[in-house]
């Protein structure tokens, strides 16, 4: 009785210690089986030298293997208005966060915040991952956005879709473009400092593997289609060639940027600053590329709104990340990667110009 009522006192805080899995929870459905992503010999090679500077933390080198997805419809729940988290007989459902390397860092974790609790008759589902998607692009589409898919094409009843008015607008113009089509579904609000306790809560398991950018091609096409249409992308009298720089940023700087822009300027590269750009105009811009050169960054999130590209991707030599190589994996875009120095305490390094150039000259004037 004592240990009900102790956790009973951290809950009403926002604390929750332990947590729970639901993937063999009898209400589970699976929509499509996992399965394994081969990768030729320099591909092997590109994610062993990865897997290496993360001290094979995360190695895809062997095979990527895809998740199966699925939905769990779980009755009497509570959903944590500051993180999203599910919560479950008093514990926090793994599969509403992430993976376990998550939950150590959520916010339901280790911040005690106030919640008031609602009751909310009906039946919902929320794709809210914060603080990880909170105005983090590179999140709301790829482990956010992803989920609904599971959601609205395999549930035909009225579902209502948890969210906050406090997204970035972007997250809530895409949000909307999501949803068009989809009569069954609406949206409603949940304030950061509420608890709602729901009737039944359908629960989509994340699409997207850690450190990647991979999606089902499915997937990929449906949420490109309706940011395409919802964002009324036109097709390009040209195409475009892009660098986007990150010489505006705190972390992940191109130190001998200077060096490297009239290199790019002779083979029809434009330099990009996407922070300066509306969201629709980043959509619009990748659309009509046909070759994006940039180091690693949330930025070529974005590649995801290409119709077809060449990539090349910068990395530090100590830090060297799979999402976006995974990204046109997927895609079937053709992708090189170029490892300069090692990053400093910032993650900013150099790049062998002359390397760039040699790519360059790979694609053509």
């Amino acid at each position: 009785m004592l240990k009900k009522a102790f956790f009973g006192v951290l809950h009403a805080l926002g604390y929750y210690s332990r947590y729970t899995s639901v993937l063999h929870h009898p209400g589970k459905q699976t929509l499509a089986p996992g399965f394994v992503q081969h990768f030729n010999e320099a591909e092997k090679a590109f994610l062993e030298d990865s897997a290496r500077s993360f001290n094979y933390v995360i190695d895809y080198s062997l095979g990527y293997r895809q998740k199966e997805q699925f939905l769990v419809r779980l009755p009497e729940v509570e959903v944590l208005g500051n993180t999203g988290a599910v919560v479950l007989n008093g514990k926090v459902v793994m599969e509403s966060v992430g993976e376990v390397s998550r939950l150590a860092k959520s916010d339901a974790f280790k911040e005690v915040s106030l919640l008031l609790p609602k009751r909310k008759a009906g039946r919902y589902t929320s794709v809210l991952f914060l603080p990880w998607a909170d105005n983090n692009n590179y999140h709301w589409f790829f482990d956010c956005l992803p989920r609904l898919y599971l959601v609205l094409e395999n549930t035909q009843e009225p579902i209502q879709v948890i969210m906050r008015r406090d997204m970035a607008p972007y997250q809530l113009e895409t949000l909307h473009f999501v949803l068009k089509g989809y009569s069954q579904a609406s949206v409603v609000y949940i304030g950061k400092h509420e608890k709602w306790q729901v009737d039944e809560f359908v629960l989509p398991s994340f699409v997207a593997n850690a450190q990647s950018g991979f999606l089902p091609r499915e997937v990929a096409d449906w949420l490109r289609q309706k940011v395409w249409q919802g964002y009324n992308v036109q097709s390009p009298a040209r195409k475009r060639r892009l660098y986007i720089s990150r010489a505006q940023a705190k972390t992940r700087r191109v130190l001998n940027e200077t060096e490297l822009l009239p290199v790019l300027q002779r083979y029809g590269f434009e330099m990009v600053r996407a922070e300066e750009l509306t969201y629709q105009q980043q959509v619009q811009l990748f659309f009509e590329a046909e070759a994006v050169m940039a180091p690693h960054g949330a930025g070529l999130t974005n590649l995801l709104f290409s119709e077809q590209c060449q990539v090349l991707e910068f990395h530090p030599a100590n830090l060297i990340k799979t999402h976006y190589f995974l990204l046109c994996k997927a895609l079937g875009f053709k992708y090189s990667a170029l490892v300069g120095t090692t990053g400093d305490k910032l993650e900013c390094y150099q790049v062998p110009v002359r390397e760039v150039e040699v790519w360059l000259e790979s694609i053509g004037s």
